[in-house]
Formats: structure tokens, sequence, C-alpha cells
């Protein structure tokens, strides 16, 4: 007769470990990093980088670098490179705009637009490895991003 407590107690084990043993094998998807929006964020040195999107005219040849920095640390210089152009970029402490309406833009010129793809833009901070991501081209076209063009 002493079974059946026993039985008892090894269904509850075997249906706790069914109810939550897949987090032991599978991680959280609150914890994996992703961009929510059409740009892409990273970080060089102390100063992240976030929604990195590149805009450009259909019948242009220069792209608007649209990005927002953050910088917990002291103020610092940041070189973009888009091909083999670079900019360098002074980035104080807090939050710095670049690329949208009533801000300074970061243009560069390029042989070639093709909406659609990704460009290779390179981050680097003072001293700090550089970080290559692909970023996505948009055209003005999309009204969206109407307003992120190129000024003239």
């Amino acid at each position: 007769m002493q079974h059946r407590p026993l039985a008892a107690a090894a269904a509850a084990v075997v249906v706790a470990l069914a109810a939550t043993g897949c987090n032991i094998l599978t991680p959280q998807a609150t914890t994996i990093q992703y961009d929510p929006s059409d740009g892409i964020s990273g970080s060089t040195g102390t100063v992240e980088f976030h929604n990195a999107l590149l805009v450009g005219e259909p019948e242009g040849d220069a792209l608007n670098l649209a990005v927002t920095f953050t910088n917990p640390g002291e103020a610092t210089t940041v070189e973009v490179r888009v091909d083999d152009q670079a900019q360098q970029v002074r980035v104080p402490q807090g939050t710095t705009v670049f690329g949208f309406p009533d801000e300074e833009q970061l243009v560069f010129e390029v042989d070639e637009v093709e909406f659609g793809a990704q460009r290779n833009v390179s981050f680097q901070a003072d001293g700090a490895e550089p970080e290559g991501v692909g970023v996505q081209v948009f055209s003005t076209e999309f009204p969206d991003y109407a307003e992120l063009g190129p000024a003239e």
C-alpha cells in the first residue's frame, strides 16, 4: 500500500519537469537582443549607436546616415566610414542625433545607390575597435523616409 504515495510523488515530479523543463534547453526570448526598427544598432567603445539607416534620393548619388548615439562617458570623437569616405563626429555625453529633420546630417557621396541593399558602415570611437555593420539603404520615395534624404 505504500506504493501509491511514491507513485503520486513521482508523477508530480514528472509533471513539474514537463511543464518547466523546456526553459532548461531553450533561452528566454526576452534576453535576445534585436533591432525592433528598420535600422541597426551596436557599440564601439563606450558609445552606442542606435537605429542607423541610410536614406537617399531616387536619382541621387548621396546617402544621409540617420543615427542616434548614446555616450554615458566623457565627450569623444567617433569616426563614421561608408565605403572609402570617413567623417569625424563629436559625440558629447548623453544622446546625440544625426540625420533627422532639424539635425546635422552625415552625408556620404557614393558611386551607386542600391535601394534595399545593405552598405558596410564602420563606427569607431576614440581608440576602440571599429564596429562594421550592414546598414539598410532606403529611398525617400517611402513616406516614412521622405524627410530623411540628404539636404541640398
